[in-house]
């Protein structure tokens, strides 16, 4: 599946989201529905940031992080401490979206949106696969807010050490803007073999990817590393669907 497709997919409900008029008035059912959601550590960042944001409505973002929490705490809501972290992830992308120039913003926000704790004082390098979500993730929260930025330098290195560490020569699809700096931390060879896979890739079936056998030569090896990063944002697209049909219920 495309960018564009799943992009398409996600729109509806979180542009309901941008124009309606927040707070909203929840049900005693729909609160609990956004009660769950917030409690749940495998709700995806999107989920648990829309799902704050129904409760107290659009102006929290610009609130202190402990009020929030206060906020939410007064209204019988444990929040999990990755709950929180995607929620100021995201409620920060939309303020500041430092995520497309800063490294260390674009490290952490992948991390969050990949469930990861995120610890800012040490150096957790994200997976491609992490990065390759979080991008999906976050490009599409704003661009259904009319913001549609594109990625400086730092993010764009940041993104092609990874690759080049998990032994990478193509870029996923998602990952692409950070093609040019992982052409130049490979040697000159590779740029035949990186043809070679796309060509391959791109007539792979995607739809089975999971019972798919890949020969151990260079391009197979290449095959199996963007297959492994493909089914991880298959997984996360799943749970993310599963999120804007619970969010659906609440508007």
């Amino acid at each position: 599946m495309t960018l564009v497709s799943v992009t398409t997919e996600a729109f509806p409900v979180l542009l309901k989201y941008a124009a309606a008029e927040l707070p909203f008035q929840l049900s005693d059912e729909k609160r609990e529905h956004a009660r769950t959601m917030l409690e749940s550590e495998d709700t995806t960042a999107t989920g648990a940031f829309r799902a704050a944001q129904a409760i107290l409505g659009p102006a929290f973002i610009s609130w202190e992080p402990e009020s929030i929490w206060l906020e939410l705490e007064d209204r019988g809501i444990e929040l999990p401490v990755l709950s929180r972290q995607k929620i100021l992830a995201l409620s920060t992308l939309l303020q500041v979206p430092a995520f497309y120039w800063d490294a260390n913003v674009f490290e952490n926000t992948s991390l969050a949106c990949s469930n990861e704790p995120v610890l800012p004082d040490i150096l957790q390098e994200a997976s491609p696969a992490q990065l390759a979500w979080a991008v999906y993730e976050c490009e599409v929260l704003l661009q259904s807010a009319g913001q549609d930025p594109d990625f400086d330098y730092e993010p764009a290195k940041y993104a092609a050490v990874c690759m080049q560490r998990e032994g990478l020569v193509l870029a996923p699809e998602l990952l692409q803007f950070a093609q040019d700096e992982l052409d130049q931390l490979n040697w000159n060879h590779i740029v035949k073999l990186k043809t070679e896979v796309k060509d391959a890739w791109d007539g792979l079936n995607k739809d089975q990817l999971d019972t798919q056998e890949f020969k151990e030569t260079p391009v197979g090896v290449q095959l199996a590393r963007l297959s492994a990063i493909q089914l991880y944002f298959d997984e996360q697209l799943e749970k993310y669907r599963r999120d804007m049909s619970l969010l659906g219920g609440l508007l």
